[in-house]
């Protein structure tokens, strides 16, 4: 997405220390600002904050690893904006100067997020500090983050940790409409797929082993299709096991890969590229050999396993917010009249 031309201003001003709460950066601490972003810029004697409004105006057409967020280098940028040390070492000037000072002239992280928010809620963004001090992007609409990209591979915090163990809860006691509609949707909608909808279990014979599809977007532009089968039960294709459901799997997998879907804003069919099976419990190491041996290459290509550890890490960084103790939903016999 591209952040409108108001937005990038107040960002240049924030950038350079002309705005509330913001460490203020001379010409020699703006260079070195962006070199931390990994970006070749070098600030003379142009009016600082119209020079950094028209760098990130640059920067505003960059690539983007969401179509919900800004692009890439933006991105960094907010990063880099909230550093802690930064404000720090604002704070430590002021104080070495030995006079009285208006405590609002101190540089504040959370006060200059608040302010931030204000400004990128126009454009449906709103920026988070995570456990461990660093700042991230979120979209508003999706709940897709810069967090993501960033850090695919870290470590969960204390914070989403807890939260993992309570999406845990959830798929223990959830049935799987539950967990479909409240946790997959949300959490492929964060990831960036576009148009995700659940077929439901009301028509099973329109599902055509979809229970859900959802749309990718490349950078270039073009659009990846893909479904998701999802068991709430330990897929294995062992009968001793007691759990021999495995062909199941395969007979939905087939059925989806040969079954188009119909895209509404496109107004026409596509054939899948490829489908989750997703599993709360596990899947074995037997299953998927055994998938990999009855499914020919063409259509071993297709799936991608997501199996409970996978799931859980994936819902806990992305579901940060998900609320799972709501009050249940009153059915008809519910109401007295």
């Amino acid at each position: 997405m591209k952040l409108s031309e108001r937005t990038l201003e107040e960002m240049g001003k924030m950038v350079v220390g002309d705005d509330k709460y913001f460490p203020r950066r001379s010409s020699y601490y703006i260079t070195k600002f962006f070199a931390r972003c990994g970006l070749p810029f070098v600030h003379g004697n142009e009016t600082r904050a119209k020079w950094a409004a028209e760098r990130l105006a640059e920067l505003n057409l960059g690539e983007c690893s969401s179509p919900d967020l800004p692009s890439n280098d933006l991105c960094r940028v907010v990063y880099e904006l909230f550093d802690p040390f930064d404000f720090e070492r604002e704070n430590e000037k002021i104080d070495s100067g030995g006079a009285y000072v208006d405590p609002e002239a101190y540089a504040d992280v959370p006060k200059a997020l608040e302010r931030f928010n204000r400004v990128v809620q126009r454009d449906g963004l709103k920026a988070y500090i995570d456990e461990s001090g660093r700042c991230y992007v979120r979209s508003t609409g999706t709940g897709a983050s810069s967090a993501i990209f960033a850090q695919q591979n870290r470590r969960l915090s204390a914070e989403e940790i807890a939260q993992r163990q309570k999406v845990a809860k959830f798929l223990d006691e959830a049935s799987e409409d539950d967990v479909i509609e409240r946790v997959l949707v949300p959490l492929f909608r964060g990831l960036g797929f576009r148009r995700v909808n659940p077929s439901g279990h009301k028509d099973k014979q329109l599902e055509f082993g979809k229970d859900i599809w959802m749309k990718y977007q490349l950078p270039t532009g073009h659009w990846l299709y893909f479904c998701a089968q999802v068991k709430i039960e330990k897929i294995d294709s062992s009968a001793s096991s007691g759990s021999k459901n495995v062909a199941t799997i395969l007979n939905q997998a087939r059925m989806a890969i040969d079954n188009p879907i119909f895209d509404p804003e496109a107004n026409r069919t596509f054939l899948l590229d490829h489908i989750f099976i997703i599993s709360t419990r596990e899947i074995t190491k037997a299953a998927k050999l055994w998938l990999g041996t009855e499914l020919d290459k063409s259509m071993r290509r297709h799936i991608i396993f997501m199996d409970r550890e996978e799931f859980l890490d994936h819902s806990a960084k992305i579901l940060i917010d998900l609320q799972f103790d709501e009050a249940a939903m009153i059915s008809d016999e519910d109401i007295p009249f």
